[in-house]
Formats: structure tokens, sequence, C-alpha cells
């Protein structure tokens, strides 16, 4: 089997590097293309044996797996592009922008969407997929075997697939810029640099991170830090009270927003 990568954003380089990093795929079964051939290029230097297509036309006449992984302006260009050359292949998009009933108009075939995380370069994170209605079951389990020597893969509902994003593909930024803000609030009212600050919280958000993978709770954690009456029991008085409405208000806009380029990349599919 032979999958192909059209893009090679952040995105697109870590789906690409997540599946080389797994296994399941070996470095000549991959071929990629890009506007810009010096991406390329410089991943083919990390990873020899992959290979790299002229255009998308090429790519999609060679690939039995077609991941989709442009910017959302550039995807009705590409799917027209792409759909009357290979017919029976399972198309990939990366993007939560259209319907899959949209993509598989467009594809004439088989189609699903993903929205992966940049790290699954490093083996860690989640992959959603969404199915349509013409993916065969082999189909499905192919994918789903590939992204999964990367990442957990959970299948969810396109009605879902919006908020999941949120907590999922958008998470590491969300989650960086939060942890960021906590180690410059110790900069304000401590007497150390930023650089230290941010090297002591990386390292309890790591430490907590991997005792919460062992199955202790989010309960658990807090009764184990904080004493009634104590320093941590004021602070999480303070995050359970102001926390819920800050997370809703970034919920609210970020959902505004995808609905906003669906809207606009549908218009454009038609």
């Amino acid at each position: 089997m032979r999958a192909g990568v059209i893009g090679l954003g952040n995105m697109g380089s870590a789906l690409a590097a997540g599946l080389l990093n797994g296994e399941t795929l070996k470095p000549e079964q991959l071929l990629l293309v890009n506007r810009s051939s010096e991406k390329v290029e410089a991943f083919r230097l990390r990873y020899p044996g992959v290979r790299a297509a002229r255009n998308n036309k090429e790519l999609a006449e060679s690939c039995e797996i077609i991941f989709v992984c442009t910017r959302s302006g550039e995807v009705p260009a590409v799917l027209r592009e792409i759909s009357p050359v290979r017919h029976g292949a399972h198309v990939i998009m990366v993007n939560a922008g259209l319907d899959l009933s949209a993509i598989e108009s467009a594809c004439q075939g088989a189609a699903s969407k993903l929205i992966p995380s940049v790290t699954m370069e490093i083996g860690r994170g989640v992959s959603l997929v969404c199915h349509g209605k013409n993916v065969s079951a082999a189909q499905k389990a192919d994918l789903e075997m590939m992204l999964g020597s990367a990442s957990m893969v959970k299948v969810v509902p396109e009605g879902d697939l919006n908020a999941a994003t949120e907590l999922t593909s958008c998470g590491p930024a969300l989650m960086a810029e939060m942890m960021h803000q906590f180690s410059m609030a110790g900069v304000r009212h401590g007497g150390f640099d930023e650089d230290e600050a941010w090297a002591m919280v990386l390292e309890t958000l790591v430490g907590t991170a991997l005792t919460l993978e062992k199955g202790v709770t989010v309960e658990d954690i807090k009764g184990r830090v904080a004493t009634k009456g104590g320093i941590t029991e004021q602070g999480l008085k303070v995050l359970t009270a102001e926390l819920p409405a800050v997370m809703d208000h970034m919920m609210m806009v970020t959902m505004a927003k995808q609905a906003s380029v669906h809207g606009e990349l549908t218009k454009r599919l038609v």
C-alpha cells in the first residue's frame, strides 16, 4: 500500500513523520507533494527513501490513501484536481471545515475526515476520525491501524468533531499558553526569571501528566496536594470559580470561527 501526503505544513509534516516513526509505513511507501519543494526535500533528508511527487495529480495516480493537509482555502481546488484521477482511493481530509457529504461528492468515492495532533510526531496525542458512508470496513481498519501506531485513535460522530478538535488538535497550543501564563504569574510574584519559572512549571506539568496517566484522578491529585484551609485550596477556589467562564468563552469563539470557515469552504466547493 502506498500513501500520499499533500501539503507539508506543521500538521502534514507531523502526520507524515508520525506514520514513519510508528513504522506502519516504510519510507518508500510514502509520497509527498508541497507547493514549496524545499519542505519536501528537507523532509526527505530526515527520512531517506521517501518519494516526492511532481504535482497532486501524480501523487493521486500512485496512492491508495491520500491525506490532504493543505490550508483551508486550498482544499476545494485540491479536491477538484485529484478527484477525477484516482477512483477507489481513500481520501483523508485533514481539515474539519467541510462536511463529509461534500468531500465524498467532490472525491466521487471514499472519504474520511482526520484531525491529528502535532504531537503525533513523538507518538502521542489523539487522532480524531470521521468516516464517510462510502468507506469500506477494510479502509477504516487500514487507516485506524496506521494512525494507531503514532497516536490514540478516536472515531467520533461528525457533529462532535468541532468540540473534540478543541480538546485535541488545538489542545497543545491552548495548554502551552495556559502553562506559560501560569509561569509568568510566578515571575511577576517571585524573584526568578522566565526561564527558571518555565523550567519549574514544565517539570511539574510532565510529572503531573505521567501521574494522571497511571490512573490517578484529578480529585486524587487535588486531595494529595491541597490540605483543608491551606494554600493550594485557596488557589483551587479561584480556578474553579473563574476558569469555567474563560473556557466556555474560548470554546464559543473558536467554534464560531470553525462555523465561519465551514460556510466559506462549502460555498467554494459547490
